[in-house]
């Protein structure tokens, strides 16, 4: 039972410790929270200029896969 958490804990130290899958992580994880909003109709928002910016739905920026 003692050994469940410490072996959890390695595997997220291993992930936190490669900054490329941590970046690809995060990357992955936006990219769905973008798709989400667009597919469901709803603006997202920026920070531009010093501003918020909304973006509508159909305006949202999606990368493709490389």
């Amino acid at each position: 039972m003692t050994n469940k958490p410490k072996l959890n804990d390695d595997n997220i130290s291993k992930i936190l410790n490669d900054s490329k899958k941590v970046t690809k992580i995060i990357q992955a994880g936006i990219k769905a929270a973008l798709m989400k909003h667009k597919q469901a109709g709803n603006p997202i928002c920026e920070w531009r200029d010093n501003k918020i910016v909304w973006i509508p739905p159909e305006q949202i920026p999606i990368e493709k896969e490389k």
